[in-house]
């Protein structure tokens, strides 16, 4: 049962005035409308923003020497977007202030740099005999300390001008041979560039100037110089506007180049390696298929969409927006008619996600609100594009959930907001109103193939619990999507070559032609690649992203020692330098142990 209510406490003269409106706007005499489920109200509960502590480098000072160490020597920098980088790469690592703690590994980064102000001379001196000694020993900044003749460079010269690094060994992959280290506008990150004496030069910034550095001795001593941690904060953080060549539809893996190139540094220089894959076993990337429901016309079409989903053996996300209020985006289309349809691509085995409420552009603008928003006195109106009011943050997240949750027993932990608006509170609202995944940027945004933690306020301060998936190929951008399957076709195939990610947006507003796109891209993809729901992929990582494991040896055996917080299956540790090279694990929740390396 259901009922239509004008919006309440008008007077008649405005009444009027709002129905001129509304014929103006929307073609007919009509005036602003709520639809209400009858007795549904809430949530009742109120949501309530965690005051994470800020990060601690200590909380990930564990593991054994086989890791890779980060020896801090600033702990103001941006070490956390080393530890989300990598941590997304599958890199095992030890964050240290102890000079002495981080000398028991065979390869140590030391950030953001070197000098005599930020280490003294005993430990200078030991870091050189780590490298003459074959140890392995990276930095981002040489300044001072009397390193340089160990590191074959003189003359660093700092500067916010530089905006990429271009490889001296090809790949061929044009994105790869250069990667973008800076956008056109003016918050440029700085950058170092140096002078080769005896080092190699592995890349070269824009200037001539080199960028990337190593020198053999007995070990290697190499040098980057960009701030890579604050570099992988910025992207992740959504903060790298006009870095990417292109918003969407492309390949834009700056920051996977980087973090790649760091982690073949580990590999080669530690006799005894391992890393996390980033792929189930057996598949060579993941597709995450998902869908936009945000137009009256896509509800209906969503179900066809499932029915060829379901058909193909596969699942997918559908992100539905609970529209229960006419305004200038759209009639009401979440009402007793889209309900069957909620029901029905749950019954096919999809997931169903939030698209917020009111699917508004100035999403990003909106106030936090007070975690008390409910169904039906939560009304935002978007009265033109780019004006909203009445809307919170919150609201969006708390009303839109409890709404498919409570119409069609939906289970709902992902979010996308609409038009990918994005605002700086969203990471610990969508924590607070009980969501675990969210798809709200681009891949050519972050400049990474990979999903990662998201942080609070979009800093580098602290760690939620929410994960972010974003958006490889949309549909809105460019030619017709049916005119672009060979070029999506090799953009998976790009990321495929380096086991990524990539997830779909697709807007079921038409049938034919994106549904013929969708059906082509699953027949060509589904049996090499890991296919199915936001939700599904992102247990998965949020496991494999909380493991600990270690790989030491136990009577002249190497083992992996792992424990597990949730449940995880597929999971493949590398070990390029031991045994067979890697070993699948499937642990329950809360489950520890030891598993042998063959």
């Amino acid at each position: 049962m259901s009922r239509w209510l004008p919006l309440l406490g008008i007077p008649i003269l405005a009444i009027a005035v709002l129905a001129a409106v509304g014929w103006f706007l929307f073609g007919g005499g009509g005036k602003d409308q709520v639809f209400i489920f009858k007795g549904l109200r809430g949530p009742q509960e109120a949501s309530r923003i965690v005051d994470h502590p800020a990060a601690n480098l200590e909380d990930y000072g564990g593991g054994a020497p086989n890791r890779m160490a980060i020896l801090v020597t600033d702990p103001t920098a941006n070490w956390l977007g080393l530890v989300r980088a990598f941590r997304a790469q599958g890199v095992p690592l030890t964050v240290t202030r102890d000079p002495a703690k981080a000398l028991r590994h065979r390869v140590i980064l030391v950030y953001p740099m070197i000098s005599g102000r930020n280490l003294s001379p005993p430990d200078l001196r030991a870091l050189a005999a780590h490298v003459r000694s074959g140890g392995s020993l990276l930095t981002f900044h040489l300044a001072g300390g009397g390193l340089e003749e160990l590191f074959g460079v003189a003359g660093a010269q700092e500067a916010r001008t530089r905006s990429s690094i271009a490889w001296t060994q090809k790949t061929g992959v044009a994105e790869e041979d250069v990667t973008r280290v800076a956008g056109s506008g003016d918050r440029r990150l700085g950058t170092v560039g140096y002078s080769a004496t005896t080092a190699r030069v592995l890349g070269r910034f824009d200037d001539g100037s080199a960028a990337v550095t190593c020198r053999t001795v007995a070990g290697e001593a190499c040098l980057m110089g960009l701030d890579l941690g604050g570099f992988a904060g910025r992207a992740m953080n959504g903060r790298s506007e006009g870095m990417g060549r292109s918003y969407a539809n492309a390949y834009e893996p700056s920051l996977d180049v980087l973090a790649r190139w760091v982690r073949d540094f580990y590999v080669a220089g530690e006799p005894a390696p391992w890393l996390l894959d980033t792929v189930p076993a057996g598949k060579t990337m993941s597709i995450l298929l998902t869908h936009d429901v945000d137009y009256g016309k896509s509800v209906p079409n969503a179900g066809t969409y499932g029915d060829m989903i379901a058909a193909e053996g596969v699942r997918a996300t559908f992100f539905i927006q609970t529209k229960y209020i006419r305004d200038y985006n759209d009639e009401v289309f979440f009402d007793d008619r889209a309900v069957p349809v909620v029901e029905r691509l749950l019954g096919q085995g999809m997931e169903i996600g939030s698209h917020s409420v009111a699917h508004a552009m100035t999403f990003k603008d909106f106030p936090l609100g007070d975690g008390r928003e409910r169904y039906p006195g939560y009304r935002p109106f978007v009265e033109a594009r780019l004006k909203t009011r009445k809307a919170t943050v919150l609201g969006e997240l708390r009303v839109s959930r409890f709404l498919l949750e409570q119409t069609a027993g939906a289970k709902v932990v992902s979010f996308r907001p609409g038009h990918l608006s994005y605002p700086f509170s969203l990471p610990e609202a969508l924590e607070a109103a009980g969501y675990r995944y969210s798809s709200s940027l681009t891949a050519n945004m972050t400049m990474t193939h990979l999903p990662f933690q998201l942080t609070v306020g979009r800093e580098s301060r602290a760690l939620t619990p929410v994960y972010e998936f974003p958006v490889t190929i949309e549909d809105e951008l460019g030619a017709p999507l049916a005119q672009r399957f060979d070029a999506a076709d090799t953009l998976l195939r790009r990321i495929a070559e380096h086991r990524g990610m990539a997830v779909i947006l697709i807007h079921p507003n038409v049938v034919g032609d994106k549904l013929g796109f969708e059906r082509r891209l699953i027949a060509a993809w589904k049996d090499r690649a890991w296919m199915g729901t936001l939700a599904d992929f992102g247990s998965w990582w949020a496991a494999r992203d909380q493991l600990d494991a270690d790989l030491v040896q136990e009577n002249g055996r190497w083992v992996l020692k792992v424990a597990s917080r949730d449940a995880v299956k597929d999971l493949v540790v590398l070990t390029p330098k031991i045994g067979g090279g890697r070993t699948v694990l499937t642990l329950s929740a809360g489950e520890s142990r030891t598993a042998p390396v063959d």
